[in-house]
């Protein structure tokens, strides 16, 4: 009896088989993904888009992550053209916000000597405006120098191996203006890229004064950006 069940299954089974072979093909699925994978700042200068990363206060304090002091700096080193050229895309933006610029070690108080808090109420623009001898002029044109790299990189493929530190030319020439970028990982972080890592291969001014990227791979149509909030150096200015 059970010799015949098992006959009679495996016969409905080859039916069914055979009958399912008329069945006509599944149309093909045009599959259309809903992420947009288009870059958003392609075709605007690095330029361009710090201009739209003001903070919504019009005197100070600013936002620290916005980019008050940084826009007022170019202005006043004549530097605009560095960050709006279009010639060639062979550029990577070291972009300080304002944290960048306010305490001791950032650029305010590497340009004057001073780290002494800014007063209430006055604008980016008043506090480059005391930027006026001549030697003062000078560090903050090296300062932002130093921040524009010449060379393209994004964190991969340019970094394409973590835990090593790759050397590049800042627009200041010479061993003076070399720079290091190293793409790190501590097991839970993997994109992290550090500026004059200790580990890279240059002076111990440089070195001492390593930052991490806060933000990075801004693609604009003349370069990549990555956010900073305090500067870096090879030597003091």
């Amino acid at each position: 009896m059970k010799k015949k069940s098992l006959k009679f299954i495996g016969v409905i089974s080859m039916l069914f088989l055979l009958s399912g072979c008329d069945l006509p093909l599944q149309e093909e699925f045009d599959f259309k993904t809903g992420v947009d994978i288009l870059n958003p700042f392609e075709n605007i200068t690095a330029w361009e888009w710090i201009q739209t990363r003001s903070s919504t206060t019009t005197q100070a304090p600013y936002l620290g992550s916005e980019f008050d002091y940084f826009k007022a700096a170019i202005i006043k080193a004549d530097m605009v053209e560095e960050y709006n050229q279009v010639a060639t895309k062979e550029r990577t933006y070291l972009l300080l916000n304002n944290n960048a610029f306010l305490g001791a070690g950032d650029v305010i108080n590497i340009i004057t000597g001073s780290a002494a808090a800014i007063p209430a109420g006055e604008t980016a623009e008043q506090t480059m405006a005391k930027v006026d001898t001549p030697a003062e002029l000078a560090k903050l044109k090296a300062v932002l120098r130093y921040h524009i790299v010449t060379t393209y990189i994004l964190q991969a493929p340019t970094l394409f191996t973590k835990n090593l530190d790759y050397v590049f030319q800042t627009l200041i020439p010479g061993t003076d203006g070399l720079i290091a970028f190293r793409r790190t990982t501590d097991g839970s972080v993997q994109w992290t890229i550090t500026v004059n890592s200790p580990t890279a291969p240059l002076p111990a001014t440089a070195t001492a004064e390593s930052e991490n990227v806060i933000n990075h791979n801004y693609q604009f149509k003349n370069g990549v950006g990555h956010v900073i909030g305090d500067p870096v150096r090879n030597k003091p200015y």
